[in-house]
Order: structure tokens, then sequence, then C-alpha cells
């Protein structure tokens, strides 16, 4: 099993490369578009780690990491 690696990141195209290199490197890498998204999908996905936009749409990148 290979390390969850979450995303939250809400520029779509940037998030999709970063996750490309990430599964190439062998890492499970998901994406979310907002914080809001992201809190979520850690709750559900429990990652190892989690690199996170701070401008993002609603909650922002610091709001998100207070909460994690």
């Amino acid at each position: 099993m290979s390390a969850a690696i979450l995303i939250i990141e809400d520029e779509l195209t940037l998030a999709k490369n970063i996750a490309t290199y990430l599964k190439r490197g062998g890492y499970d890498a998901c994406v979310a578009s907002t914080g809001e998204e992201g809190l979520a999908q850690i709750e559900s996905l429990r990652p190892e780690a989690v690199l996170l936009d701070y401008a993002l749409p609603g909650i922002n990148g610091l709001d998100v990491l207070k909460r994690i």
C-alpha cells in the first residue's frame, strides 16, 4: 500500500500535474478543489500528507490547516 497524499488546490491544472508526479513516484494522490472538500476527504482518506494552497474559495488554507 502506498502513502496517500491529498492535494487541496483550486487551480485544477496545477493540482492534476502535482498528482501525476506523485503517482509516478508511487504515491496515492487525491485532489480536492476547495477547503471544505479537502476536509471531507481528510475524514475519509486519512492521508499521510496534505499539500495545501493558501488562497482557496470558501475557507482559506490557514483555516483548513487549523481544522486538520
